[in-house]
């Protein structure tokens, strides 16, 4: 039996599938500080690509209202 790998982080166009939100959406999360972005570091210099975290998007999906309300 060959279980997949969970991801430990996605970038912004692979977290839109995982969480059925589009990536418009998940920038838009992210600039509104929603959704922190991580920048790690290799030998001290911080990598130009940033990654969600998947521990951080199942929370900010999970921060969500449990129904819609209306406008």
């Amino acid at each position: 039996m060959n279980d997949p790998i969970a991801p430990v982080s996605y970038s912004v166009d692979t977290a839109a599938p995982a969480s059925g939100y589009s990536p418009d959406q998940i920038r838009k999360a992210v600039r509104a500080g929603d959704l922190p972005m991580h920048f790690p570091s290799v030998n001290g210099r911080q990598l130009a690509k940033g990654v969600i975290l998947a521990d951080d998007l199942r929370a900010w999906v999970a921060r969500g209202k449990t129904e819609r309300t209306a406008a």
